[in-house]
């Protein structure tokens, strides 16, 4: 271990340095979150009723049996949202916000990251049986992900020439819900109306971005555990900046 401290040198770099070394972290943050995202809330659930009495004589006696059956009852959700090809025009775009230089020679950033996605909910709600109404939900919605990171530079001399290597680490991530508008409802009004805004709610907000806000930084971490080769350039990039 001591041999390895000794072959890394701790390097001063610009601001702009930084910021620019940060892109490759915020761009991979928006690929730690599911590409496609479904699931679904209570869908075919049912109620068990009463269905009659089945009546037959055994010889002379007469028998009965209640009946029941199972039915379909309750709201039921299901839902489907997707990112952006990396690709295409609605990829996402990151803005970085701060750059404080720390006691240790790490540089402290804010960033902002925004990407469109693609929502499809869909709503139906029985009645005992009766199916009081249908409703399906597509649209787009903006996220945006808010990330607190330190990145420090140093040179690694276990190689000739040495290799300049990015040390990242993600201090703290919130997504958060910045719009949505919805391209097409295939039934409003009354029930249905009150409905979606339901699922706004408990699907967006409460299973999606709360969902990935509870394991985030955890999981960004790790993404950095597993590409640091990733995170290794030569120094005459870095010199040329």
């Amino acid at each position: 271990m001591a041999g390895l401290v000794e072959a890394q040198q701790i390097i001063s770099v610009s601001e702009s340095q930084a910021k620019d070394s940060m892109q490759w972290l915020a761009t991979r943050a928006m690929q730690e979150v599911p590409a496609v995202y479904q699931g679904d809330k209570d869908w075919g659930d049912t109620k068990r009723i009463w269905a009659g009495v089945r009546a037959k004589f055994d010889g002379l006696k007469l028998k009965t049996h209640r009946r029941f059956k199972e039915v379909n009852h309750g709201r039921w959700i299901r839902y489907e949202i997707k990112l952006p090809d990396v690709n295409t025009p609605h990829a996402a775009t990151t803005t970085i916000q701060s750059a404080k230089l720390t006691d240790d020679d790490r540089w402290q950033i804010g960033s902002i990251t925004e990407s469109t996605m693609h929502f499809m909910a869909k709503v139906e709600h029985w009645n005992y049986g009766i199916k009081l109404y249908s409703v399906t939900v597509t649209g787009h919605l903006r996220v945006q992900l808010q990330l607190t990171s330190t990145i420090g530079l140093y040179l690694d001399y276990t190689e000739v020439p040495p290799a300049v290597v990015a040390e990242p680490i993600v201090e703290g991530a919130k997504l958060t819900l910045a719009s949505f508008e919805i391209d097409r409802v295939s039934k409003i009004g009354g029930d249905a109306a009150e409905a979606w805004g339901e699922v706004m709610q408990e699907v967006i907000v409460e299973r999606f971005i709360e969902s990935q806000n509870d394991r985030i930084v955890a999981k960004l971490n790790q993404a950095i555990e597993k590409k640091r080769d990733k995170l290794r350039f030569s120094w005459s990039m870095l010199l040329n900046h």
